[in-house]
């Protein structure tokens, strides 16, 4: 096998197999970065040696009171247990890890390289950040060996897509370089999920560089860059050897760790204090939902009717509807009539263009109490409201479920009348 074609397959990760091939004669005007000046020059830390062989390591350590964002990292020991429970797991214990990873791509196949791992570790004596860099993939076994070994020491795991993306990609590099996937069954939590539901109805998006903005107060400096442009500058480093923009990528990645250890902190106050913070209604939203997942359906209930009660600002009217649905069916599953009535007013007033609550009412005089008479006054209502919606198909089928059973009340209340005066 020829040279170009051997670093093409390192540069995807197809790097087991190679140790016994012959290389070609090396091109004219070809570099490979090996353990020489560019990298040591350029990056930050030092090369690391273990059984497997060596990589490059790059480690860091915060004190207790270093403040990231709106944070000090000391705020981790204030995580109680009810919280993580919460947001979705048992506990973290006392030696959490924080971990991100950058790759060669998005895909999670055999040809994605996990080129840099960076794992921060909590402790009460501080967090100490390990950039796990490789500057070839042949250094992959000594990172994934000393990943290993880093992660045998902690109790939990943090992740921001980490169960959808970093853990699937580790577990197959793991496979592919025959090495035990121990370290990777740690209780997880992924702190995407939990954005989704705390966030989904506050912010358009929910990436970690959004979350840092709007809620973190998280300020990158000019050395960041671009996420989509780190695969390419990765490439770009194995082509010529120059380390200079990896430091950027480093740089990126320690600010994404980091700001998985604020995002926690703050997640935990919401959901354990969300009274001592200053929340928008679409984030009591969030935290209703984060509630009721746990089967705590009476403060979640509280959560929603704060959000929906317009003494903070007004929910989106989409959110809105969402909600008054939700307690809604709750209420009517139980047969609670007069809080479901309640919950159907409240809605036909703030959303005088939905037809929705004023169908559930319909159906509650029609089948419940045998009021034909206020059954059809809803439906007729509900009828002028989605008269005025506009042209589509939405309207049609609408109208067309709306006026069918307008037709039928019709003849209920006909036979109804009929029965009455033979009697």
């Amino acid at each position: 096998m020829d040279e170009p074609l051997r670093r093409r397959l390192r540069k995807l990760g197809v790097v087991k197999g190679l140790s016994g091939l012959k290389a070609g004669p090396k091109p004219e005007g070809v570099r490979r970065p090996e353990s020489s000046a560019p990298s040591r020059s350029a990056l930050p830390g030092a090369e690391k040696s273990m059984d497997e062989g060596v990589f490059w390591l790059d480690l860091r350590h915060y004190d207790r009171a270093y403040t990231h964002g709106r944070y000090a990292l000391s705020g981790l020991d204030d995580v109680p247990e009810t919280a993580l429970d919460l947001l979705g797991v048992p506990d973290l214990g006392d030696r959490p890890a924080f971990l991100d990873t950058e790759t060669t791509g998005l895909a999670r196949g055999a040809g994605t390289l996990a080129f840099l791992v960076g794992v921060g570790v909590w402790s009460g004596e501080g967090f100490d950040l390990h950039l796990i860099f490789m500057r070839d993939p042949d250094e992959e076994p000594a990172a994934l060996a000393y990943l290993t070994e880093l992660l045998s020491g902690v109790t939990g795991l943090v992740t921001f897509n980490g169960r959808g993306f970093d853990v699937p990609l580790l577990e197959t590099r793991y496979v592919i370089n025959r090495m035990p996937l121990t370290p990777l069954t740690l209780p997880h939590l992924d702190l995407l999920t939990v954005a989704r539901r705390l966030w989904r109805d506050h912010l358009p998006s929910r990436r970690l560089g959004e979350l840092e903005r709007r809620i973190l107060d998280v300020m990158r400096t000019e050395q960041d860059l671009d996420s989509g442009l780190i695969p390419w500058m990765y490439r770009h480093y194995l082509a010529t050897g120059d380390a200079r923009e990896m430091v950027r990528v480093l740089y990126h990645n320690e600010i994404d760790v980091l700001s998985l250890a604020s995002l926690l902190v703050h997640a935990a106050r919401m959901v354990e204090r969300p009274d001592e913070m200053a929340l928008a209604s679409a984030e009591w939203a969030g935290i209703g939902r984060v509630y009721d997942r746990a089967g705590r359906e009476a403060e979640a209930f509280r959560a929603w009717q704060l959000a929906l009660s317009g003494e903070i600002d007004e929910l989106d009217a989409n959110c809105a509807a969402r909600l008054w649905k939700e307690m809604g069916v709750r209420f009517k599953r139980r047969k609670a009539w007069p809080e479901a009535l309640a919950i159907w007013n409240a809605w036909i007033d703030r959303l005088p263009g939905d037809v929705t609550p004023l169908v559930e009412q319909a159906k509650y005089y029609e089948w419940t109490v045998r009021d034909l008479g206020e059954a059809m006054a809803c439906t007729e209502v509900a009828l002028a409201r989605a008269a005025a919606h506009p042209d589509g198909m939405r309207r049609f089928s609408v109208l067309a479920e709306l006026e069918h059973r307008q037709e039928r009340l019709k003849r209920k209340l006909v036979r109804d009348e009929a029965r009455a005066e033979a009697d």
